[in-house]
Parts: structure tokens; C-alpha cells; sequence
């Protein structure tokens, strides 16, 4: 949604915008790419890091981390009811793949997916809010009333009125901030939305859909006894060679403690400029501090990034950033264990290409190594030192048209 002035949109594209013709640019200054491991050696395990460990940029908060699986895909159901840690999924909604998607049986089938896993931490990714082909629901919100019945009260006329997300407010309540992100508070629970783009971003809207309040992104459900702490929403790259949202140096600012408004602000001036940049679908990265029963604070970064092999050159920028991002997050201050989560759209060899370089590991993705199984999108990395356990591709039963939803227990 678009809240700021044409002069100060053209200022900061003329700043940004890059030269005609740049080289492009899509890793980072780092030691060479890590060596993607042999192909038996990656389908032997496809839940445990995909090559050995590169001395990392990041902090290692534990330095004999703990990295369990299965080697096959499992049901939500068979998974153990005793958590090591707290338990993560990511799953594709598939909001954008066909009506039959949004049907409520299938939200409902979508929710009872994350109850049987047991996930008190949610990626989601595809998530329509006030948008025609989806019923102009929330679509994020319409999956987790089905877990936690005290959200349905943000579907209906006696929901709570937004206030800012710096304002005071009761328990339950809407919250947003000026960047996109949207917190849908409740005494148990919190669903923070990420803006991509609205309908009146882009040539066409969403799906034709150009209402300004019709919003595409990502969101993060976040259940007790873990509690958010902090949430912001960062464009991605649109072009290669092109700019984020947040220089590396304001990426520092933002991981360094609490955003202030101003820089909430700054950021949604930046996510507005690439949003209406035209160069390709705005894609973003959504930002939540989760704390959890231990008392430590862990930063989860929730990510859809560009398709097709025609967008290899735009996803390697978008992962290269994403991996500044969980850099930045994981120094802090404080120092903070990272998990970065979502449909890369790729598989792991690709996105460990980028990723190895900054010490990110794999805990799920990849194949089982059955015949002519393709390799996942639904991925999970963290930093080094983050316990990994139990760590699954969950099988999604038909309610997304991405077969399997990531699983791990993060400690």
C-alpha cells in the first residue's frame, strides 16, 4: 500500500537504481562457494548439513550442536509428541495454485497438518489478505483459526480496530506497522504478516486485483510458550546487480535490538520503492524474534524467493541477501541463534552455494533418494550451533501442491 510521496519514491530510485548494463553482481565478497558433495552422499541423508562446515561469519552460540532425522518423509501424525525444542514447519499454502486450495476444507485440512506436527513456530508462504481469488480473506488467518479458535474473532465484524504497531493495546489486537507487517495478537498466540506487494504495486494487481488493501507475502504463526519479541518485513532484490531494502549497514541497525519508528519508517519507504520497481514479482523476507521456553531469543526469517530457471541469476541475488540478513540478525547484539525457512524455489545444491558461505547449514531438504523423486523447495538452514532434531519432510497429503512441508525441533 502506497503512503508516502511520488518525490521521495523518485529520490530514493534515483539513489538505487542501478546503472544500464552492470555486471551482475550476485554473491557476496566471501571466501569461494562451497563445493556442492556428491550426489550419493547427499540422497544417502537429505536432513543433515549438505558439506562440511566453513568457518562462519556468525557467532556460534553452541559449538556441539545436536542434528537428528528421518530419511524418509513422515506423516505430521508420527511425529513425536515429546519436543526436544521448539518445533517449526513451513508450508507452502499454495493460495496462488488453484481454487481448490482456498476451499475451507482444505484450510481446515492445512490447520490439522500443523495440530498433528505439534509446530508452535509457522512459515507460511503464499498468503493472500483482502484479495478476489481467495475471497477476500486472509488466508494466513483463515489456517490458524482452525489451530487456535480465539483468532476467528479477526475474521468477523467484532474484530479490533488496527492500531499502530508502537501504540499501546489490549491482548487481542491488530497491530501494524508502516513497513508492511502486521501483528494479529492474541493471549496465546501471535500470526505476523509480511507485505510483498499490494494490488496497486504492480501492473495487473494481484491476479487483476488492484485494490490497495490487496496484499501477497508471507507470515509467521508464533504459538505459547514461545513468544514474539519482534517482527519487520524486507524487499528483496528485484534485479540483479539491484539493491534490498536495507544497505548492510542499515541491516546492522536493524538487527542491533529494537527497531525504532524512524527506522520502520526508512524501511517502508525502501520496501515501497522495489515494490513498485516493475522489474520483476516483489518478493520479501519477513523478520520475527521468537523467544522461547529456554529464555533465548532466536531469530526466524521466513522467505519465498524468486521462480523458474530463467530467475536462477535474481534467486542467487535474493539468497545472497537473505544471508546478509540472517548475518546481521545473528550478530546482534545480542548474538542470536538463525533459522531461515520457506520455498526456495531451487534445490539445496543451489542455495548451499550461497548459504555455505556464510555458515548457514541445511536441516531439511533435499530427496529421499527414491527414483525420480524431485528435490524439495520447503527448506530449513539455521547458523552453526543450533540443535536440529527430529528433522522431517512432512508429507502435506494433497491440502498444498508442494508435497512435503519442512519439520525441525530447534534448540
Amino acid at each position: 500500500m502506497s503512503l508516502w510521496s511520488p518525490a521521495a519514491r523518485d529520490a530514493f530510485r534515483a539513489r538505487v537504481t542501478p546503472k544500464p548494463a552492470p555486471r551482475p553482481e550476485v554473491t557476496p565478497k566471501a571466501p569461494a562457494a562451497l563445493k556442492p558433495p556428491p550426489a550419493h552422499l547427499r540422497q544417502q541423508d537429505s536432513f543433515t548439513p549438505s558439506g562440511p562446515a566453513r568457518k562462519s561469519p556468525m557467532p556460534e552460540l553452541n559449538p556441539r550442536a545436536i542434528h537428528t532425522g528421518y530419511d524418509k518423509p513422515q506423516q505430521a501424525e508420527d511425529l513425536p509428541t515429546k519436543k526436544t525444542g521448539t518445533a517449526i514447519l513451513t508450508l507452502n499454502t499454495a493460495t496462488g495454485a488453484g481454487d481448490e486450495y482456498n476451499e475451507k476444507t482444505n484450510r481446515k485440512a492445512q490447520a490439522q497438518l500443523i495440530k498433528d506436527s505439534g509446530a508452535t513456530v509457522v512459515a507460511f508462504q503464499e498468503v493472500d489478505v483482502n484479495v478476489k481469488r481467495s475471497g477476500d480473506q486472509n488466508t494466513a488467518l483463515a489456517i490458524v483459526a482452525g489451530v487456535d479458535r480465539d483468532f476467528a474473532i479477526f475474521q468477523g465484524k467484532n474484530s479490533p480496530k488496527p492500531v499502530d504497531i508502537y501504540a499501546d493495546a489490549p491482548e487481542t489486537a491488530i497491530r501494524e506497522g508502516v513497513d508492511g507487517t502486521t501483528l494479529y495478537q492474541t493471549p496465546g498466540g501471535t500470526l505476523v504478516t509480511g507485505e510483498a506487494f499490494s494490488g496497486d504495486d504492480q501492473e495487473g494487481g494481484i491476479k487483476e486485483d488492484t485494490g490497495a488493501d490487496a496484499t501477497y507475502g508471507n507470515a509467521t504463526y508464533v504459538a505459547d510458550p514461545d513468544q514474539l519479541t519482534e517482527a519487520y518485513t524486507v524487499a528483496l532484490p528485484t534485479r540483479v546487480g539491484g539493491p534490498g531494502a536495507a544497505s548492510a549497514d542499515r541491516l546492522a541497525a536493524l538487527a542491533d535490538g529494537q527497531l525504532t519508528p524512524e527506522e520502520r519508517n526508512q524501511l517502508h519507504v525502501n520496501n515501497e520503492v522495489l515494490r513498485h520497481d516493475g522489474a520483476s514479482e516483489p518478493r520479501a523476507a519477513l523478520v520475527t524474534r521468537v523467544k522461547g521456553p529456554d529464555g533465548q531469543e532466536r531469530t526466524i526469517i521466513n522467505v519465498h524467493v524468486a521462480a523458474g530457471e530463467d530467475n536462477k541469476d535474481l534467486r542467487d541475488a535474493q539468497l545472497a541477501y537473505i544471508a546478509q540478513i540472517a548475518a546481521a540478525e545473528a550478530k546482534g547484539p545480542p548474538a542470536r541463534d538463525v533459522v531461515v525457512m520457506g520455498d526456495l524455489n531451487t534445490s539445496t545444491t543451489e542455495v548451499q552455494e550461497i548459504f555455505g558461505q556464510y555458515g548457514l547449514q541445511r536441516a531439511v531438504g533435499g530427496t529421499s533418494g527414491d527414483p525420480d523423486e524431485i528435490e524439495d523447495f520447503d527448506q530449513v538452514w539455521t547458523t552453526a550451533g543450533v540443535n536440529t532434531q527430529n528433522s522431517a519432510q512432512v508429507d502435506t497429503g494433497g491440502a498444498s501442491d508442494h508435497p512435503h512441508a519442512g519439520y525441525t525441533e530447534i534448540s
